[in-house]
């Protein structure tokens, strides 16, 4: 039975590839969040946001890091219902956004939710946001985007030669389905290397931090979970 299950949980990762593993998830953006549902989480995110005391509304160069403190803040709607779930691409595209523009406000973060909810939330929310729906955001709102898969190793180069900030969609585990996928920011220092955030990482008091630098991307992406990671989408943004 172990050898069962093990073929199983491993058959997406190692044998669908990335092309048709976001052609389904971006399908599952048809299953629309209903604008009701919408509308009162806008109302309810905005004011919830204004009442948390995190950093990142006062300081340029601080990152949303914290996702698993978002249980309070609204996605989508079903069982999970909320940022803390669901959130990390829309939490990744606040901070590339940020990273770019060097500002953010309670209610720009609500309103990435809202535009998220309205184009990309798949199943409602419920499996998060299509990595697609991020790029045609970025593109939409006038930034220079570059995308591929993360079997496409000539593209991803291009992508890490040209780009200061990436948005990475990965398995956390290239074993197993059911270790979930996660999306992250990575952000380059040209001092220090590659910036891994919202990577569930705390420090010794903690507090909820970005990664160590790395020198290459693919240290960075292969930090993004404790496991061996794979890269399903790069995402870069420029202004």
């Amino acid at each position: 039975m172990g050898c069962v299950r093990r073929f199983f949980v491993s058959f997406i990762p190692k044998h669908v590839s990335n092309r048709v593993f976001l052609n389904i998830y971006h399908a599952l953006t048809w299953i629309k969040v209903p604008r009701r549902i919408r509308e009162q989480n806008y109302t309810f995110n905005c004011e919830q946001l204004k009442s948390e005391k995190w950093n990142i509304w006062n300081s340029q160069s601080a990152y949303i890091e914290n996702q698993n403190e978002w249980k309070n803040i609204r996605f989508g709607t079903g069982s999970h219902h909320n940022m803390s779930y669901s959130g990390c691409e829309v939490i990744a595209s606040y901070n590339a956004w940020k990273a770019l523009k060097g500002s953010g406000s309670p209610e720009q973060m609500a309103k990435f939710i809202l535009d998220y909810e309205t184009h990309g939330a798949a199943l409602q929310g419920e499996f998060g946001t299509s990595p697609y729906a991020i790029k045609k955001y970025f593109k939409k709102n006038g930034f220079s985007v570059a995308a591929a898969y993360g079997d496409d190793h000539t593209a991803v180069d291009a992508i890490d030669n040209t780009y200061k900030v990436m948005i990475a969609t990965v398995y956390n585990d290239r074993n197993d389905i059911t270790k979930q996928v996660h999306t992250v920011c990575i952000t380059i220092d040209s001092k220090k290397g590659y910036i891994v955030h919202n990577a569930y990482l705390v420090n010794k008091n903690g507090t909820y931090v970005e990664s160590t630098p790395y020198g290459t991307l693919a240290e960075a992406i292969g930090h993004i979970s404790k496991r061996e990671t794979k890269l399903i989408y790069l995402i870069g943004i420029g202004c």
